[in-house]
């Protein structure tokens, strides 16, 4: 079986059948599709999916990688993941960790929407991505593999800078429900960076994609480390989970700097339980006191080898 992935087509008027056949059969979760050798008959009966998006954003593993728009490879990250994970237990012949057991997942760019002027253009993801064949399952990315699927929005600025309408908004809560449905974590992340006048835009995207989205798949958003260190905004948004942005951090990044190094974690108390570093920033907080770390490399993770950073990310595997 191939391990490579490509984010499925819209289905054409000539396959209408067949795609909505493959729909029913991911119940909204799992449409990640392989390009594969043709598909075997379906499994007499499919996963279960989680019950709640509480369940869903919990079996999530403590280290994310982020993957970007670029041909990429993750299999010996996660390989190596999991061997930490069957060494630590203290016995060379355990078998490896389930799917459900891993300690490392992935948050995958799913889609680009660039805002400009009154207009949103959505452009799904073309490059591909390699994944451990464990992930596989009737040649599709099983149900609740640790893949999330991230809406990244871009805006254009000066003289075509978005007017933040009604159409735009209504086109980036569209995007974020149909990247829920092909994400088999039921757990969709929006990445959506605004300034601060821009702020009731993001809230009212946020508030609308969560009333959208099934009961049980989870909201991730990412966050501007600025936000998490006295800025109680965020609190009001119903938002499953906040990724505070520590790296790149501008105006006082110093200060925030001092905060993590100080408190492992940013003061407001939704932006805790997770946080986005860069392999590109070093040092890294002494210590982490967040359950979930995301990380960010500006290269590609077939290009980056896991052996040179396995005793830094030692501590993130329990």
């Amino acid at each position: 079986m191939s391990t490579i992935y490509f984010l499925s087509k819209p289905a054409s008027r000539l396959g209408l059948k067949h795609c909505l056949s493959c729909l029913l059969l991911l119940a909204g979760s799992s449409a990640l599709l392989a390009k594969t050798e043709p598909a075997k008959p379906a499994a007499a009966e499919a996963a279960p999916a989680f019950a709640s998006r509480q369940a869903a954003l919990s079996a999530l593993p403590p280290l994310m990688l982020w993957v970007g728009e670029r041909p990429d490879d993750v299999r010996a990250w996660i390989s190596g993941s999991a061997r930490q994970a069957t060494l630590k237990g203290g016995a060379d012949n355990q078998p490896a960790p389930s799917i459900q057991e891993q300690r490392m997942g992935i948050a995958v760019l799913d889609t680009t929407i660039l805002l400009r002027d009154g207009s949103a253009s959505v452009r799904r993801r073309q490059q591909p991505l390699q994944l451990p064949p464990a992930w596989y399952a009737q040649n599709r990315v099983q149900q609740k593999a640790p893949l999330v699927t991230i809406v990244h929005i871009d805006m254009a600025r000066g003289a075509r800078k978005p007017q933040l309408n009604e159409k735009q908004k209504k086109i980036i809560v569209n995007a974020v429900i149909a990247a829920a449905a092909r994400s088999p974590s039921q757990v969709v992340q929006l990445d959506f960076e605004v300034m601060h006048s821009q702020k009731p835009f993001l809230a009212d995207v946020v508030k609308r994609s969560r009333d959208a989205l099934p009961a049980n798949v989870a909201l991730s958003i990412t966050a501007l480390a600025s936000w998490c260190v006295g800025d109680a905004w965020l609190a009001d948004l119903p938002a499953d989970e906040v990724v505070p942005i520590a790296f790149r951090m501008s105006g006082d990044a110093g200060r925030m700097r001092d905060v993590l190094n100080h408190e492992g974690r940013f003061p407001r108390p939704e932006c805790q339980p997770s946080l986005g570093l860069s392999l590109d920033e070093q040092p890294w907080p002494n210590k982490l006191r967040s359950q979930r770390l995301y990380l960010f490399n500006r290269n590609a993770w077939s290009g980056t080898p896991m052996a040179g950073w396995a005793v830094r990310l030692g501590a993130i595997f329990p």
